[in-house]
């Protein structure tokens, strides 16, 4: 009797375990990369309720809401599957020493309406049974659907494998795999995630690479890809907009470890004592005075397959190995007021870079002020080498073939030159704006701050303007400044008119070809892109290092 009661319990406790399982952690062990949904009804709702609004905004005719009825029905379907819980997970499958084919596999918790609906796209035949659950073959496909699930994957010997472990058959799982749970469970629940093993893709690339006896040119691109380890991501909404969270292990056995350097660098941040305080978005991080080194030896590898040499006439990094002398570890990137309203002036595509700077800190401003001219100079010769080589590029360039490649035929050969000409004065005003750019500088309180225009450049050195440190909502926010990986700070900015966004349109095209006809089609796509703009209302993150692992938490104000 103690016997049987034992092993009850031992059931028991077995049973309770595996249902405490997700269906991603069920897994195989081994997943390149998992999409995830758990309680993400929530998130189902905000999203469909939101592309009604838009829809309600564009027409009122019967079609459309009969398509809003159809909107309605999927929304119902996916709360009763997705919506309860999701996983989809992408695998490698085969051999050791011969290729490997990525595959995927999927499953999904489904409520009494989305099973019957689910099913009813299910063949109506007897398949093959692992444990409690059975599959047969649909197409490509092998799909099943038992005990409130439905599941499908690509390769039949990979999802029997997984019912197996839904069966309760010991095998290695994500759950048990330390690359798959350090990042996740730093991650938390979230409604919708991501899972991302960069360590195991390098793993499958390394194994491809001594197959076909790739150069080791690649070997260093590798590396970098093993050591950046796993990452996850994943978001919640909320009645005020949506929260995420992500956590990035990095592979401390990985053979990049300058890269290890750069990613888990902290530092004590006081740039926000400079930032004026009407900036309207802020990017700060601890940049590891190694930094810039480490982009010149990619520029290097990148230099010897560059056909035009203007990495090489520039210098740019040599340039970008110096400055490593006397650069500190902090770094922000700072759009200025005006800087979300300059990036809908289509015919200027780079006009936010007016509102555009970058603060560095200085351990070494003599050194920093005796090399500045010449790495500006390298800057500016590079810039330079892009036009012209854009510039030669259009010029050269056979443009018979662009109808067909452009999807272009149907349309009248009018139309078509017009298209063409549109196309080839975009590329040559590009050209031409790219040739105007200049790199200017300056130093402030022990900061670095350079610009891409002098107006830009003077509203950063001003020292009698607000700081951010001083700003109410940036206070609000009480974003860790000491022993921090990073953080990001956006305003609430004014909200844009309907004028600016159809600008957007009106200034792509040419002026012959924007007609009352043309500009009545986007009106409508203007006016919801006005209303989605405008329902954001800023966003602020923070990021933190503990040993290998960095954790980030960001909140995002939306009006859904």
């Amino acid at each position: 009797m103690k016997k049987m009661l034992s092993l009850t319990l031992l059931l028991a406790a077995i049973g309770s375990g595996a249902q405490a399982a997700t269906l991603a952690q069920n897994m195989p062990a081994g997943a390149l990369l998992t999409l995830e949904s758990k309680n993400a009804g929530g998130a189902i709702d905000r999203l469909f309720g939101l592309a009604t609004q838009v829809m309600g905004g564009m027409s009122e005719d019967s079609e459309m809401e009969e398509m809003r009825q159809t909107l309605a029905g999927v929304q119902q379907l996916l709360k009763g599957s997705l919506g309860k819980e999701g996983a989809l997970g992408v695998f490698t499958v085969g051999a050791p020493g011969k290729p490997f084919d990525l595959h995927v596999l999927a499953a999904s918790r489904t409520d009494e309406m989305s099973n019957e609906v689910l099913g009813q796209m299910l063949p109506d035949k007897p398949g093959a049974k692992v444990g409690l659950y059975s599959f047969s073959r649909q197409g490509r496909l092998f799909v099943g659907q038992s005990q409130g699930l439905v599941y499908m994957s690509s390769n039949k010997t990979l999802l029997m494998n997984y019912l197996g472990r839904l069966s309760g058959n010991a095998a290695p799982r994500l759950l048990n795999s330390a690359a798959y749970t350090a990042p996740t469970q730093a991650k938390g629940a979230q409604e919708l995630s991501f899972f991302v093993n960069f360590s195991a893709a390098a793993k499958v690339a390394r194994s491809q690479f001594a197959r076909i006896f790739l150069p080791r040119l690649l070997s260093p691109i590798v590396d970098a890809v093993d050591t950046l380890g796993q990452y996850s991501a994943g978001f919640t909404t909320t009645a005020a907009g949506m929260t995420g969270q992500s956590a990035h292990a990095v592979n401390l056995e990985g053979k990049d470890k300058p890269l290890t350097r750069i990613l888990t660098s902290t530092t004590n941040f006081e740039v926000q004592n400079i930032i004026p305080a009407t900036a309207e978005t802020v990017m700060a991080s601890a940049c590891a005075p190694e930094g810039n080194a480490y982009a010149a030896r990619w520029l290097t590898r990148i230099d010897l397959l560059d056909p035009v040499g203007f990495l090489t006439d520039s210098q740019l990094a040599s340039h970008l190995e110096r400055s490593a002398q006397y650069l500190g570890n902090e770094c922000a990137q700072v759009g200025l007021e005006g800087a979300q309203a300059a990036g809908l002036d289509a015919a200027n595509p780079l006009s936010a870079l007016d509102y555009n700077v970058t603060y560095q800190r200085v351990s070494n401003q003599d050194a920093a002020e005796a090399h500045m001219p010449e790495y500006a100079a390298a800057v500016n010769t590079a810039l330079e080498g892009v036009a012209k080589s854009l510039g030669d590029l259009v010029k050269n360039a056979d443009l018979s073939d662009l109808p067909d490649m452009g999807g272009m035929t149907e349309l009248p050969s009018g139309a078509q030159a017009g298209a063409l000409a549109a196309a080839v004065d975009s590329v040559g005003n590009m050209t031409e704006l790219l040739g105007k750019l200049k790199m200017v500088y300056g130093f402030r309180g022990g900061y670095l701050i350079t610009a891409y225009s002098q107006a830009a450049l003077d509203a950063a050195l001003d020292e009698d303007a607000p700081s951010l440190a001083e700003d109410a909502d940036f206070k609000a926010a009480k974003l860790k400044a000491q022993a921090s990986a990073g953080w990001q700070y956006a305003r609430n900015t004014d909200d844009v008119t309907e004028e600016q966004v159809m600008g957007v349109f009106t200034n792509a095209l040419p002026k012959e070809q924007m007609n009352s006809e043309i500009a009545g089609m986007f009106k409508p796509v203007g006016s919801v892109l006005t209303d989605l703009i405008n329902r954001y209302d800023g966003r602020t993150s923070q990021s933190s290092v503990s040993g290998n692992l960095i954790v980030s938490k960001s909140n995002v104000k939306f009006s859904w």
